[in-house]
């Protein structure tokens, strides 16, 4: 088992409709992404909003981190990037992304949905993870944060030396 740094990020397979909707909707059999705080804990954007929650909810065979991809965040850009991530907790799901990569998906560029999801404060969960790494000045995608899914996550990871 991977022992992640904080900071590092995650892309996992998860079940049900809606994990089943995003593997169709993007092409890709990762669905869900988060971020590594330490002491057992990670913090993602569910259905339910942001929340920190334990990382063994997650099959750690589904799990395939960042480790590895970037030098190790120091120790003062970890506390920085959790500090910064925390300030997240409780807000809700971000639908104006949801309806955006929907869009997207059929090809179809719906500008202003976009525009709203990069300035609420309400996100997806491939999205916070883009606005933490952002904010600590690594850049993990070209697209706008609302538009990061966990599939352009993995290709990443994939790139960068990590396995899926």
């Amino acid at each position: 088992m991977v022992q992640p740094n904080i900071g590092d990020f995650f892309v996992v397979r998860t079940t049900g409709i809606a994990a089943r909707c995003i593997q169709v909707g993007t092409w890709s059999k990762w669905n869900h992404a988060g971020i590594y705080i330490g002491n057992n804990q990670i913090i993602e954007a569910t259905p339910h909003g942001v929340q920190i929650n334990y990382l063994y909810k997650y099959n750690h065979d589904e799990i395939m981190w960042s480790t590895g991809i970037e030098p190790p965040f120091t120790e003062a850009e970890a506390e920085e990037l959790v500090k910064f991530l925390k300030t997240f907790v409780g807000d809700p799901y971000g639908f104006w992304s949801i309806v955006g990569i929907g869009f997207k998906c059929l090809g179809i560029s719906l500008l202003p949905a976009i525009r709203r999801a990069e300035n609420e404060k309400q996100v997806i969960c491939s999205q916070l993870v883009a606005w933490g790494w952002s904010h600590m000045h690594r850049k993990l995608s070209d697209k706008q944060h609302a538009l990061t899914t966990p599939k352009i996550l993995a290709q990443k990871l994939s790139r960068d030396g990590t396995t899926p």
